[in-house]
């Protein structure tokens, strides 16, 4: 950094020996004289800039003085490539992650090294452009040490981020090959092993890193989720609180513990953890998405609790909660609202909490009732990447299987006597009670009662599966299948001003990803940002054959960020719904018709039976009437309506499948019913499910659903 000026090179010596040493506000004063009197000496400039940051970019005056610094280090000699690092250190500091990148973008345009190919890849980390940070990791394969290193561990989160989480455990495995002690890789590895639905491996790697280091925070938060999200509330509690007690500012398992408070009904303790949670807010420009769940979660608790000695049956929450505060809810919006929203009152002390119950509790004609809602629930579990076994998920999608059953069997007894007819909505809430009791978090309402329901849009639901660089894991196994749909209804779509050109068949049948398919659509005027087309429902209750339902729309576009969305979207409105109750109720009236004619005991053809079960569960998989949970509470009333007519699947649902997948991409029901039959393994049930004590009678209200979904069902096994 020699300037030709011999008074100033020594000055420039002896502010680099300060700075060197650690004496910073000495280099910094020296730097400061040279400026003075030599505005245009670069290296005081970059030396100050240095000492600014050695001195703690934590402190925000340091950055701003250091980004100056550089900045005019740039500004007066732009071939050097180290001011442009050093100043994407400072704009990291700062949180403006994409200056940091244009800066070290340039850097490497100068001077390619693996460092900054390192540091750019972290950045893209943090932009959430997980493509552009798994090819940076890439260049530094080749390299040697702890770089190499780092940049392997990191390869590995970008991969796991994009959603190839098989291939982010095999370089985490070679991570821990190269450095056995790497604990961030190891606890990576848990998370990805437990994203996969591998609980017993997860579990052996998060133990592998807490023998290394038993005060690891993130994996013991990890670990905590891992067995919340299990349905294992009470041992995920005492990991959150251990985290705490490690680090009393982490917002993550301060929100988990009072989630898990809420989850097991100790809505006390609860509610003062959610607000504790909302206080440590810091930042109201930048609400943390812990600070913005717990608002709601402390309002959904206080409402929760004061429902305990509610039947299940008068459980409204639909028609109970502010409109406004749903919707706001189920966006994760922030907790403001247009109209004049009136919290929920405080915790009454006449209404006590929930009480932890064990199995032993319960009479054994009872312990047998739970054992058996276990058994059901676990057909409901799916088994494919992405997806947690969960078993209070499980074991309350049983109970409301049962309930369903008991209820029908008796109600077919009635319908010989000319009794009223059911309606398919009123059993399908039967499951929706049993689903949102199961995590408070989750808000499962109606979409039919939503504000949204009433515009022409409607309420949306969307199904990614590709978003940026980003793959969606749950439904990755049908990406192929949906990619050929959209090259098929590409090809032959016939909106307006859409073109027809010489070699589009060719185009189509070479495009291999998202972005060809983009660039057909620009080719084919359809629409410079994409296009989106509507697939279609058969109707089995018109006399018409050529009636059709409006399926979901297949979504292929880009965002305001220039980023690629391939999606599969539901909308639902007053006519969508309209249209599809009428679907369901001309099934559920079949079925009601045939039940009436024969009777429960005396069924000649179950296959049509179980045909129409297998219809009403693929219209009500299409429709999407839930914010969330259509296809579990879908797949629970199928098998609660067999086992009122004495048969029981007995066959899990495959690894990989995913039924409302199915139901939306099957074209009809008949494909459906097919398909799904295959691997359903229906049998007679040997016993009727009244012998077991009725469900609505031993668990009539929600404070006795909450105290037996607390229960250990391992006895059960």
């Amino acid at each position: 950094m020699a300037t030709g000026n011999s008074n100033i090179d020594k000055k420039l010596a002896l502010a680099t020996v300060y700075l060197n040493s650690g004496a910073f506000e000495k280099a910094i004063t020296i730097y400061t004289e040279i400026l003075n009197k030599k505005p245009k000496i670069v290296a005081a400039y970059y030396g100050r800039g240095v000492a600014f940051t050695r001195k703690g970019l934590y402190v925000t005056e340091n950055a701003i003085q250091a980004l100056a610094d550089f900045t005019q280090a740039i500004q007066k000699d732009k071939r050097k490539p180290d001011s442009y690092e050093r100043r994407a250190e400072v704009y990291i500091s700062l949180g403006q992650y994409q200056e940091a990148f244009n800066d070290l973008t340039t850097a490497l345009q100068k001077r390619p090294t693996e460092k900054i190919y390192f540091m750019r890849g972290v950045i893209s980390l943090l932009l959430e452009d997980f493509g552009s940070a798994e090819e940076d990791f890439r260049r530094n394969l080749e390299s040697e040490g702890d770089i190499h290193i780092m940049s392997y561990f990191h390869l590995g989160l970008a991969l796991y981020y994009r959603g190839k989480v098989r291939n982010a455990i095999e370089v985490f495995k070679e991570v821990l090959k190269l450095k056995p002690d790497h604990i961030d890789a190891c606890t990576s590895l848990a998370q990805a092993f437990r994203e996969l639905g591998n609980l017993k491996a997860a579990n052996t790697r998060f133990n592998q890193s807490l023998m290394m280091n038993p005060e690891h925070i993130l994996s013991i938060q990890l670990h905590g989720s891992m067995l919340y999200n299990s349905g294992q509330p009470v041992q995920a509690l005492h990991d959150f609180q251990k985290c705490i007690k490690l680090d009393t500012n982490n917002i993550h398992c301060q929100y988990m513990e009072a989630l898990s408070y809420m989850t097991l009904g100790k809505f006390y303790e609860g509610v003062k953890a959610s607000a504790k949670v909302i206080v440590k807010n810091i930042t109201p420009i930048k609400m943390t998405s812990e600070f913005l769940k717990a608002q709601y979660l402390k309002e959904y608790g206080r409402y929760l609790h004061s429902k305990l000695e509610t039947q299940l049956k008068h459980f409204k929450p639909e028609s109970d909660l502010d409109p406004e505060f749903k919707e706001n809810w189920i966006k994760n919006l922030p907790f403001k609202f247009k109209k004049s929203y009136k919290e929920q009152p405080g915790l009454q002390p006449e209404i006590s909490d929930i009480k932890e119950h064990n199995i032993s509790d319960y009479t054994a004609d009872v312990r047998n009732l739970i054992c058996k809602a276990v058994k059901v629930g676990s057909y409901t579990q799916v088994n494919t990447d992405g997806f947690t076994p969960n078993n209070r998920l499980n074991l309350a999608m049983g109970l409301a299987s049962l309930h369903i059953a008991q209820y029908l069997e008796k109600k077919w007894k009635s319908l010989k006597n000319g009794k009223e007819r059911l309606d398919w909505q009123d059993l399908f809430n039967i499951a929706v009670q049993y689903r949102r009791l199961v995590d408070p978090e989750q808000p499962v309402f109606w979409v039919d009662t939503m504000p949204e329901f009433r515009t022409t849009d409607g309420v949306r639901s969307d199904i990614n599966f590709v978003r940026g660089s980003v793959l969606n894991l749950r439904v990755m196994q049908y990406y192929d299948l949906v990619f050929k749909l959209a090259k098929t209804m590409l090809e032959h779509y016939t909106g307006d001003e859409a073109i027809v050109y010489s070699g589009l068949h060719e185009d189509v049948s070479s495009a291999k990803t998202c972005d060809d398919l983009l660039m057909i659509a620009r080719k084919r005027q359809i629409n410079p940002h994409g296009f989106l087309v509507s697939t279609q429902v058969p109707s089995t209750s018109k006399s018409k054959e050529d009636k059709r339902l409006d399926g979901s729309i297949l979504v292929l576009s880009k965002d305001m960020n220039d980023r690629v969305i391939f999606a599969l979207n539901t909308a639902n409105n007053v006519g969508r719904m309209e249209d599809y109750s009428l679907e369901l109720d001309f099934i559920f009236n079949q079925l009601q018709e045939e039940m009436k004619r024969t009777g429960s005991n005396k069924i000649t053809d179950v296959d049509s039976i179980l045909n129409m079960v297998l219809s009403l569960m693929y219209y009500f998989y299409n429709l999407v009437p839930l914010t969330r949970g259509s296809s579990v509470v879908a797949y629970t009333v199928g098998l609660g309506i067999m086992m009122s007519v004495g048969r029981q699947v007995t066959g899990k649902i495959p690894s990989g499948k995913l039924l409302d997948l199915e139901a939306m991409l099957a074209g009809a029901p008949d494909a459906f019913i097919l398909v799904t039959k295959q691997w359903m393994n229906i049998k007679k049930n040997s016993t009727s499910t009244l012998s077991y004590p009725r469900v609505s009678e031993v668990f009539p209200t929600v404070r006795s659903i909450l105290e037996v979904l607390t229960v250990h069902t391992t006895a059960c096994s």
